[in-house]
């Protein structure tokens, strides 16, 4: 490890806190597309400030069209860093304002301090203390600022279409020590007309879960007709998971708000999903349109509160990634439609046309549809980019763990030979798309370190 490197990036630890905690004061939920920004106004408005910060920093920095901002030091052959700047909506539960920036008890808060903000400004100021280092390099380091990672990659397919490809890349939107395999990914929605007729509760309101890639915190319905005997069963409903219940009545309706916790939804055991709750709940009333009902009887029979498809017959698992895991992100009644969506990571392996059939065959006459699909990753083990990650991360660290496989997805997949790398570490608690996101100043000081040594690794090389 090169010390005077690394003695310079730890001084710019003031400087990286203070870009991190302003980053984060910006909501970068997709939105409705304004002006030169596809993606809604806080997106535009948080890739503009990263451009700008990039360039008071003293880089060539540039948006290109309100996809991508793209950092540049040097030229010739690249080495490419991809991260995003948009996050999902901040969901229930949150201790602190979710886009306040707090740095408190040596932790920055709020919504994309790990994911993904936090990464890729920290591979900046990596940047700047290697720009400062290195005067003249023969190879190019560049930083691609994605801002439709969440929901959609429309960015990089812009990026890809547009602009150069790095010749190996590496993104900060995972986990340490290195990611040589990632899961395949896919959406499908499942939906149902709804009608509302017929002798029985009405369903009025049902809408549930914030997207498709977090576990729903909150679900909340309201039904008309509601009898007495109905209303009991409603008083006496017991989640099977760990979800609480709130009943409001007024004259001739009752609202029900359910409360989970969320979670990546690559890891949907490690919350509480409160659409489970609330199809187990409605789908045992006496509901009056029969299509909500055999739907959600339908949901209630194959989804249920699993997480790993069993009921659906998709569940199991290869050597190289692990489970299938399935993760039902979102329910609305809308426009005279009932529609699920579900999030599936599936092994590498895998084959997802199948995954399908099995889907389609257990909601035989609903309706069906496959959106937002990634292939998996594999990259192997005893690649030059993976043997490189995987060195320096040890000379930084001391520690030689393995490289690992994911459910989660990351930018990776955009661009050939590419791997995640970082940025959490093995055994922190992972707080991406979680209440109470946040980092260690520490963690994110040290990521900064293992990709400054990674670049001047590169650019002498």
């Amino acid at each position: 490890m090169d010390r005077k490197l690394d003695e310079m990036v730890i001084a710019l630890k003031d400087e990286l806190v203070s870009a991190v905690s302003d980053s984060v004061r910006v909501k970068s939920v997709q939105d409705t597309p304004v002006d030169g920004g596809p993606f809604g106004k806080g997106v535009k408005e948080s890739l503009e400030k990263t451009v700008k910060l990039a360039k008071d920093l003293g880089f060539e920095a540039r948006n290109a069209d309100g996809y991508v901002g793209i950092v540049d030091y040097g030229s010739g052959e690249t080495f490419g860093v991809l991260g995003h700047l948009d996050v999902v909506p901040e969901g229930e539960g949150w201790e602190v304002p979710p886009y306040s920036g707090l740095v408190k008890d040596g932790e920055i808060w709020g919504r994309g301090t790990q994911d993904d903000k936090g990464p890729m400004i920290a591979a900046l100021y990596a940047l700047k203390a290697v720009k400062e280092y290195v005067k003249k390099p023969s190879k190019r380091i560049r930083l691609i600022f994605g801002t439709n990672e969440e929901s959609g990659w429309e960015c990089m397919k812009y990026y890809v279409k547009h602009e150069e490809i790095p010749d190996m890349s590496v993104t900060p939107d995972a986990d340490f020590p290195v990611i040589f395999a990632e899961k395949g990914i896919v959406n499908y929605g499942i939906s149902a007309p709804a009608h509302n007729g017929g002798e029985g509760i009405s369903v009025e309101v049902l809408s549930a879960g914030e997207a498709p890639n977090m576990v729903a915190s909150s679900a909340r319905a309201v039904l008309r007709g509601v009898d007495a005997e109905s209303y009991e069963k409603i008083e006496a409903f017991s989640p099977k998971n760990d979800t609480k219940l709130k009943l409001t009545r007024s004259e001739d309706k009752v609202e029900i708000l359910i409360t989970g916790s969320s979670a990546h939804g690559s890891t949907p055991y490690k919350g509480q999903s409160a659409i489970a709750a609330i199809v187990d709940l409605l789908a045992d009333l006496r509901l009056g349109d029969s299509e909500i009902k055999n739907f959600l009887t339908a949901i209630k029979s194959k989804i249920g509160y699993e997480f790993y498809g069993e009921s659906l017959g998709i569940s199991g698992k290869d050597s190289m990634s692990g489970e299938l895991t399935l993760n039902a992100g979102t329910l609305r009644l809308q426009a005279g439609v009932l529609k699920l969506v579900i999030n599936i990571r599936y092994p590498v392996f895998f084959n997802e046309s199948m995954i399908r059939s099995q889907i389609e065959e257990a909601f035989k006459g609903f309706r069906v549809e496959t959106f937002h699909h990634q292939k998996p990753l594999y990259i192997s083990p005893d690649s030059e980019l993976v043997k490189m990650c995987r060195e320096v991360y040890k000379e930084v660290t001391g520690h030689d763990e393995e490289p690992i496989a994911i459910g989660g997805g990351t930018y990776a997949r955009a661009v050939p030979n590419a791997v995640a790398f970082g940025a959490l570490f093995p055994g922190n608690v992972e707080m991406a798309h979680q209440p109470n996101e946040r980092v260690s100043i520490e963690d994110l000081l040290l990521v900064s370190r293992i990709y400054a040594q990674l670049f001047l690794r590169f650019l002498q090389s």
